[in-house]
């Protein structure tokens, strides 16, 4: 009996514990992309190549088995970075966004939740 009435509490923490860890994992590889875009984009070969850039993020997560579109990476190739004593850089900054469904609260009234990685990078060109 009481097995009965503790069972639903122990699953719903076993469940919520395994979801926690996927989101850190997914959020970890969101991340990882947005640092892959960033490496390629401060290069001379991707100079201009946005799209590029967009698909090389799309195709690193898809690796992993997370779905994204083009629409949700951003490719800036020409921030301006100061740093102190006056000196500037230009730089790359890429941003990727990622929804996903939350598998305890799936019926009830949470959104899905949404990652963003950000990574930059002085530019080599």
């Amino acid at each position: 009996m009481e097995f009965a009435v503790v069972l639903p509490l122990l699953l719903t923490l076993l469940i919520g514990t395994v979801d926690f860890g996927l989101i850190i994992r997914e959020h970890q590889i969101v991340q990882n992309a947005a640092r892959e875009g960033a490496r390629f984009s401060c290069m001379l070969a991707y100079s201009g190549q946005p799209a590029a850039i967009q698909n090389i993020v799309v195709q690193y997560l898809a690796q992993e088995g997370i779905t994204i579109t083009a629409a949700n990476v951003t490719v800036s190739q020409s921030e301006v970075f100061d740093f102190t004593g006056g000196m500037t850089a230009i730089g790359s900054r890429i941003t990727v966004s990622y929804s996903r469904s939350l598998l305890v609260a799936n019926g009830w009234q949470f959104g899905p939740l949404t990652m963003k990685g950000e990574a930059v990078s002085r530019n080599f060109y």
